[in-house]
């Protein structure tokens, strides 16, 4: 609290203003540069690169076709107390990562990073984020070469995946390792599991927009049918009105509390018919915290 002296402010009226101009400056958000931190990104993998210490695309490829489960962890006790928007932000931005698979494509000689989402579960640098994510770097298509797998905080450091210790194709989820060199990272705790009319937060990377957070509603839980055709199966999904996009994949859902309910995972489109192709509405579709429990559980 500033306490003043009488006569004090009419006497100084112009210091008075310009420090009170400096402290609303002071507690301004800062605009996101998404370019820069796309440079910094590339500069710190090229750097992590040279060091040759990321998974391998063949170790990653027999990791998830393993598809192991029942991992030992160093979970964050979930928090118990309401989080206003704002906190809530500023609280997941320091353990939501951007996940990076660095590759080199057939045209030129430059390392390129393909970018998702993930967020810390394990302060020992254990993330989440999605299969399709893992997968994207393990078998990687059109004649695009791998160079290493990697996330980076958004305080700037890049951490090297080094394992993946569980996955799931079937639930669209993955459970990476760290290479953290002894650091400590902020993690997320896991929540219960959420309820229709629930209010939820999303945090993630839709197209390069690094950190964009919405807000809304669980709007469904339900059984998808998955996989491709003569091998389709059944899945838990959460879907949810915050928007989201392509980058936001493996990004956490969080309550109010702040704990993680969901993990992103995909969007259908649903369309007036087959003769009108008319989207009518797009189902935005999450992997529910309890498919995570049922992967990390021993």
């Amino acid at each position: 609290m500033i306490f003043f002296k009488s006569g004090y402010l009419f006497r100084n009226a112009p210091l008075v203003l310009i420090f009170l101009m400096l402290t609303c400056m002071a507690k301004a958000q800062v605009f996101t540069n998404d370019a820069k931190i796309a440079a910094d990104y590339l500069a710190s993998i090229d750097s992590i690169l040279a060091k040759g210490t990321t998974i391998q695309a063949s170790d990653a490829q027999k990791a998830l076709e393993a598809g192991a489960s029942g991992i030992t962890l160093d979970l964050t006790r979930p928090a118990d107390n309401v989080m206003d928007a704002g906190n809530l932000y500023e609280y997941a931005k320091k353990a939501t990562v951007i996940t990076g698979c660095a590759y080199l494509c057939p045209r030129c000689t430059n390392i390129h990073v393909s970018e998702s989402s993930g967020y810390i579960i394990d302060p020992k640098g254990v993330l989440v984020t999605n299969y399709h994510v893992a997968a994207t770097f393990a078998f990687m298509k059109d004649g695009n070469q791998p160079k290493g797998f990697f996330a980076r905080l958004a305080n700037g450091r890049t951490y090297a995946v080094k394992a993946i210790l569980a996955s799931s194709r079937k639930d669209d989820l993955a459970v990476l390792q760290l290479e953290t060199n002894g650091d400590l990272l902020p993690a997320l705790a896991l929540g219960q599991p959420a309820k229709v009319g629930d209010k939820i937060y999303v945090l993630g990377h839709p197209q390069g927009m690094h950190y964009f957070f919405s807000q809304g509603n669980v709007t469904n839980k339900y059984l998808e049918e998955a996989g491709a055709s003569g091998q389709k199966f059944f899945r838990e999904m959460m879907c949810i009105s915050a928007d989201y996009a392509t980058g936001s994949s493996g990004g956490p859902v969080m309550d109010m509390y702040g704990n993680v309910v969901g993990t992103v995972s995909n969007t259908r489109m649903l369309l007036h018919s087959n003769r009108d192709a008319g989207v009518q509405m797009v189902v935005k579709n999450t992997v529910p915290v309890e498919s995570l429990w049922k992967l990390i559980r021993k």
